[in-house]
């Protein structure tokens, strides 16, 4: 591989990962959308960063145990559908699939319409509906 390609983000922007989702992870600039959001949680859980999905998941839906819920699954690509604001004030929706290889190498995908509520400078990840 060359080494431009191996900076590519894993968000699936094309875009290389310093100039797309490492300043969110870094907590050098706050997402400005709900997308961007989605995008740098993708990337989070690609490269394992349980620190920076515990940061931008809203506390209220927090999953008690979520370093067990980041698999070794290996996270392939990242296809936003849309996203949209909703009709309540701060509240955003993103429509994605995530394609994976699961611990035994399967091929998998999941479809999810994620939403997101900003507060103050900061959007968090609230819950989703599996499609």
């Amino acid at each position: 591989m060359n080494k431009k390609t191996t900076n590519l983000c894993p968000c699936c922007s094309a875009k290389p990962y310093q100039e797309c989702c490492e300043p969110y992870h870094l907590w050098v600039k706050n997402a400005p959308t709900a997308e961007a959001l989605m995008r740098s949680r993708y990337s989070a859980y690609a490269m394992r960063n349980a620190e920076y999905l515990i940061k931008t998941w809203h506390p209220k839906t927090l999953p008690k145990r979520l370093d067990e819920t980041i698999s070794e699954a290996k996270w392939i690509e990242l296809v936003i559908h849309r996203s949209w604001d909703s009709d309540i004030d701060n509240e955003a929706f993103v429509d994605f699939t995530a394609r994976y290889r699961n611990i035994n190498g399967k091929a998998e995908k999941m479809h999810e319409i994620s939403r997101f509520l900003k507060q103050g400078e900061h959007w968090f990840y609230i819950d989703g509906e599996f499609i």
